[in-house]
């Protein structure tokens, strides 16, 4: 999944502006959430898992999603990952 597309989910889902999150993500410039958008920011792990939560979906498969897309070297570590939680 992309930045851009979860950070629109979770506009429209969570029903908050762009201020509203980049204020609860603890950014002063809602200008934070476009950088990470457009990818001039990278979102970490605590700014996707509070992307997911906006858009009403599972964080750490989201974040899983999201790593597995940034380093697809790695993609069998988050399946496992998201497997393993899947199974509890």
């Amino acid at each position: 999944m992309q930045i851009a597309e979860l950070i629109a989910l979770a506009k429209v889902r969570s029903g908050k502006s762009q201020k509203a999150m980049a204020t609860e993500m603890g950014y002063t410039h809602a200008q934070q959430v476009s950088k990470l958008a457009s990818g001039v920011k990278m979102a970490n792990a605590s700014e996707i898992i509070y992307l997911a939560e906006a858009a009403h979906m599972q964080p750490i498969k989201v974040l899983a999603e999201v790593e597995a897309e940034r380093h697809p070297e790695l993609a069998h570590v988050w399946k496992q990952i998201t497997d393993r939680l899947t199974s509890l």
